[in-house]
């Protein structure tokens, strides 16, 4: 079994869910060429082209807005937000369309929308990139966080250096996970 840092397994499971299905693309800010702010996306441009790898402009509402249209055509998109708090312009998108549209059309139309959103990560900017909004996602009807699932992502606060958990995976096990299969995305990844 091998043992990756968390961001090194969201990268496996990138490359693997890419090559499983066609219909996966990943798109956000940085994405592509400079490989996401943590690297998550690293070498996805490079290996699936840049119709499934794509950089987008800084605008957090045009990437989620997008990504309700590629549902409608039978896409199966991740957007990337870099941080959380960077997430607030597309609440719109996300409550009035993502959340509601297969209440809307009697389920006929779904939205496999995967929207990832580190938080914290130790940068020590906390005007901007240390909020914790999960609470408006919980709450809202058609939308259910991975944080809602698992329990609150609240965390202790820890001094700077001592993990600060989310986008850098740092934490009691020094930020390594257990993956069945190989990594790297030479497949078959599970966290």
């Amino acid at each position: 079994m091998a043992e990756l840092t968390l961001v090194e397994a969201i990268n496996d499971c990138f490359h693997v869910e890419l090559d499983r299905d066609d219909s996966v693309m990943v798109m956000g800010e940085d994405v592509g060429r400079a490989g996401g702010v943590f690297r998550a996306t690293a070498g996805l441009l490079d290996r699936f082209g840049p119709d499934r790898c794509v950089d987008t402009p800084v605008a957090e509402a045009g990437i989620l807005g997008s990504a309700v249209g590629l549902c409608m055509a039978g896409w199966r998109p991740v957007c990337e937000m870099q941080y959380d708090a960077f997430s607030y312009p597309c609440l719109d998108q996300l409550i009035t369309h993502v959340g509601r549209y297969r209440w809307r059309t009697g389920g006929k139309m779904e939205f496999p929308i995967t929207i990832r959103m580190p938080y914290g990560g130790g940068v020590r900017a906390p005007e901007l990139h240390d909020d914790s909004p999960e609470a408006y996602y919980v709450h809202t009807p058609g939308v259910l966080p991975d944080a809602a699932r698992r329990g609150s992502r609240r965390r202790p606060h820890r001094p700077p250096g001592e993990g600060a958990g989310g986008a850098r995976g740092l934490g009691p096990d020094n930020g390594r996970v257990r993956v069945d299969g190989a990594a790297g995305g030479s497949g078959g990844g599970r966290a």
